[in-house]
């Protein structure tokens, strides 16, 4: 189905709406519509730089939008926040619109997605957010941002490692939380009893694992949560 041709901007909001209020989510219409621009800007630029595959409306607020925002409940909302390989701005940009009070920093390594994730919050006119090109090695090795963030996210993202021992542990601030978005599977499960044995090595811990539903999906979904402690 094609976005433009079938809805206008404010019947797009609607939708949010109303899939937001099936999700048991509030948010306010003003909201809905940073949203709805987000999504816009996101599909008139993606014939050129390939962002999501997923374009149909009712696909995109729930595979995106309600996926980026039903965990926010579980997740710090204020304080500086790092959202590693950013892509199309999913869950970072939905995630600063419905908390205001994250200062929210999108990081990508791709420079033609940073040109959008640039594009996209110049549009929305929102306070606190910034797009930055570079990986979190490249952000882990500058001084000045060690134990800066309070929340660090990271969804549809290979899980590595590193990402509890190196990333969570050097970025975060003492308290913060770093949260990794999962659909949960049988290697998932062995993944995270692996984790789970090496609970203690750092000084990062895992803090829990936190279910969500989306409308008309299956599969279990997650927010699987570290804290650092301090």
């Amino acid at each position: 189905m094609d976005f433009h041709g079938t809805l206008s901007e404010g019947e797009f909001t609607d939708l949010i709406l109303q899939y937001a209020a099936e999700a048991l989510i509030e948010i306010t219409e003003g909201q809905a519509r940073l949203m709805s621009r987000h999504v816009r800007i996101m599909l008139e630029w993606n014939s050129r730089f390939n962002l999501t595959r997923i374009t149909a409306p009712e696909e995109v607020i729930i595979k995106h939008l309600l996926d980026s925002i039903v965990p926010a409940k579980y997740l710090p909302s204020s304080g500086n926040a790092l959202d590693v390989g950013s892509g199309a701005g999913f869950p970072g940009i939905p995630l600063k619109i419905v908390h205001p009070d994250l200062q929210m920093v999108l990081l990508e390594s791709s420079r033609k997605k940073v040109s959008f994730l640039a594009a996209a919050a110049a549009s929305l006119a929102v306070p606190g957010i910034r797009a930055l090109h570079g990986s979190w090695q490249d952000l882990r090795q500058r001084g000045e941002n060690a134990g800066k963030f309070q929340l660090i996210v990271m969804r549809a993202i290979k899980p590595e490692p590193e990402h509890i021992s190196r990333l969570a542990s050097s970025l975060l601030a003492p308290g913060g939380f770093f949260a990794r978005w999962e659909v949960l599977d049988s290697s998932a499960e062995e993944a995270d009893i692996r984790e789970r044995k090496g609970k203690g090595r750092f000084d990062v811990e895992f803090y829990g694992d936190f279910d969500y539903s989306l409308p008309g999906v299956t599969r279990r979904r997650v927010v699987r949560l570290w804290k650092k402690g301090g």
